[in-house]
């Protein structure tokens, strides 16, 4: 991947976290009556984020997994980076889903006792599940960027190994 692709994919990673930002804070701003008091709504959203945190672990176990790397040292030097990043970004994702659930569960403790404080946990966990949940629709992606690069790169090791014959 060139720095002009790394560039360009940051802009609109850039781009998409800031919508799915905005979406998140208007949910938070504006979907308090969706949300209030729905024990299957809150059931249904600690599920997905209990199935995406698996997800999201299985991704960053293949994206870190350098023996799936063709090549030498030098190959895995060269991806390091673009690696890198790509684990913070999947990290920070996989942060947001926990603190949904724990703002959730919080949630669940203070229902009876301190109704005010629940419908404010309310508002909060449903903006972070709008938001996570809106961010996680590139992790099909972002696997399938993992797959596609780890491709690419062993055919061009099997190109650089071929005989001259097979070149032409």
């Amino acid at each position: 991947m060139t720095d002009k692709n790394i560039l360009k994919n940051g802009r609109s990673y850039i781009f998409y976290g800031g919508v799915c930002i905005l979406v998140g804070v208007s949910a938070f701003l504006f979907g308090h009556s969706l949300i209030a008091g729905n024990d299957a709504a809150r059931d249904i959203i600690v599920t997905v984020f209990s199935i995406l945190a698996g997800f999201l672990i299985a991704i960053m176990t293949l994206l870190g997994d350098h023996s799936l790397l063709p090549g030498g040292w030098r190959v895995a030097e060269k991806n390091r980076s673009i690696i890198k990043v790509k684990l913070v970004r999947q990290k920070y994702l996989f942060y947001q889903y926990l603190l949904t659930l724990i703002v959730i569960f919080i949630s669940t403790l203070t229902k009876n006792e301190w109704p005010e404080i629940t419908s404010c946990l309310e508002r909060i966990y449903f903006g972070l599940a709008t938001t996570a949940f809106l961010l996680s629709f590139r992790l099909p992606a972002a696997l399938m960027d993992v797959q596609m690069e780890r491709i690419e790169a062993v055919i061009g090791a099997r190109r650089s190994k071929a005989s001259k014959l097979d070149k032409s």
